[in-house]
């Protein structure tokens, strides 16, 4: 049976910082194409459009999934692009009409039968894994009477909406098909590498899951989300060597929650990498209290370059309420022993939480100046994303918050506050933001740093796109 997975022009939620988050930050639809090896392996013929990858307009994918003549058409969403995506499928609805349309992603995972009950253009939801839901679905199209033995479904009986029992996550990540990587435009996707510039690069996963309880992540709301489950290191290398060897990507970004939460498994890996010769980089995303000077050395030494650890706050009341359950002392002690064993650091940072005033921001600010060891930083304005502990209080009206904009397209955290909070006012965040970045970045010592990591042409192109966001 032929599948059409699409995903629409999403980055204009973006705003103005649309050129920075294209070039620094996107991903090629992973889960999709996780999706489409499991398929593929059942015999099915997949398609994936990636729309704002490709570039692709409404008319453009709608020609492409016309041409596919697929059999099921499929979608996902987070909650900030879940309206986008609704406007996609009500765009091609008209021209497939009895085709089943099934939506998966967070924004289903959080909200469960209501995304169907309050948007008809979707037939089928998947929540969880949807590797096995997906081909069990397939197996029952046209067959209503057997959907309900399909666990993690969300389906329609008639005006009824049907939401079967949860499926019970997968815990050996081993059994999963490698992801369709020849179904995507690998071309399309890079990165602005230390030392190396524009790099084609491959989005990857060795674990799922966040055992963490920070209020401004909905992971616990979601079914097995705090579950964390592995890929052995073995079965991780051999992805990795046929992204090097046989699709010539040189260089990859781990998309895991917290890549070193499992210290031994991050050295297996390691030791796996260089037993096999692959020569390739690699960076990813941790917590400064789940990193030490060995292991990060052996990281380096397995070719690691870049490291970006959550810092959030300068402050360290704030960093309480935000349930990191980190110091500032361990974060600023992470990113020294990072960029003492030659990784790049960078740091991601947020503005306007819950309890925090203009002084605490100061905070931040100050805190992260104050990190000479500390290379990039990303500043992020606070949003109440649905299923976090973050948007119950700001519902409350707890620490002073107050929510402006009930419309999920608002939720970006960049050029944007959809809530305020004390003496932080939107436009005020808005303009912390921008003048966050400048203090960090216009500084003598950081300028000369990044000349130093950052290729002349890929400095160049970033350095543009940078200035045309935070200067406005």
């Amino acid at each position: 049976m032929r599948v059409a997975l699409l995903s629409p022009p999403f980055a204009k939620i973006y705003g103005r910082f649309r050129s920075l988050y294209k070039r620094g930050f996107l991903n090629p639809p992973l889960g999709f194409a996780y999706l489409a090896g499991s398929l593929e392996k059942a015999g099915h013929e997949v398609m994936i459009v990636d729309g704002e990858g490709e570039g692709l307009e409404y008319d453009e994918i709608l020609k492409r999934v016309q041409a596919f003549e697929p059999k099921l058409i499929g979608f996902t969403a987070t909650s900030p692009d879940f309206g986008i995506t609704v406007e996609l499928a009500k765009y091609i609805r008209p021209s497939f009409p009895k085709t089943p349309f099934v939506i998966g992603g967070t924004h289903t995972a959080i909200f469960q039968k209501d995304v169907l009950l309050d948007n008809r253009e979707f037939d089928f939801g998947v929540i969880g894994d949807g590797e096995i839901a997906l081909n069990e679905l397939l197996e029952r199209i046209g067959e209503s009477s057997a959907y309900g033995e399909v666990e993690g479904l969300i389906w329609r009986r008639g005006e009824e909406v049907i939401q079967n029992s949860f499926r019970p996550a997968e815990r050996d990540l081993d059994l999963y098909p490698f992801p369709a990587r020849h179904l995507l435009r690998n071309d399309l996707y890079i990165r602005n590498v230390p030392y190396k510039g524009y790099l084609r690069t491959a989005a990857f996963m060795s674990s799922r899951g966040c055992p963490f309880n920070c209020i401004y992540c909905a992971v616990k709301n979601i079914p097995n989300g705090t579950m964390v489950r592995f890929r052995s290191p073995e079965n991780v290398v051999e992805e990795l060597d046929l992204i090097v060897r046989r699709f010539g990507i040189p260089h990859v970004a781990f998309n895991d929650d917290c890549l070193t939460f499992r210290r031994n498994k991050v050295l297996a890996l390691c030791e796996e990498i260089r037993r096999r010769g692959l020569k390739f980089t690699w960076e990813g995303l941790s917590r400064a209290d789940k990193i030490d000077r060995e292991l990060l050395r052996q990281m380096k030494a397995a070719g690691f370059v870049r490291i970006s650890i959550g810092i959030e706050s300068g402050n360290q009341p704030i960093l309480d309420i935000l349930k990191k359950n980190e110091t500032l002392e361990q974060i600023a002690e992470g990113i020294r022993y990072a960029h003492e064993e030659g990784i790049v650091t960078r740091g991601s940072v947020i503005i306007g939480s819950p309890y925090e005033t203009q002084k605490e921001v100061e905070n931040t600010f100050q805190f992260i100046t104050s990190l000479k060891e500390l290379d990039q930083v990303v500043i992020n304005i606070m949003q109440p994303y649905p299923g976090t502990l973050v948007r119950e209080m700001v519902m409350r009206g707890e620490g002073g918050t107050r929510l402006l904009e009930r419309d999920l397209s608002s939720l970006r955290r960049f050029g944007n506050a959809s809530m305020e909070v004390n003496d932080l006012s939107a436009d005020l965040l808005v303009k912390l933001q921008r003048e966050g970045m400048r203090r960090f970045y216009f500084r003598p010592a950081k300028v000369i740093r990044n000349l130093v990591i950052n290729h002349p042409v890929a400095l160049a192109f970033d350095g543009i796109s940078a200035l045309r966001s935070i200067l406005g």
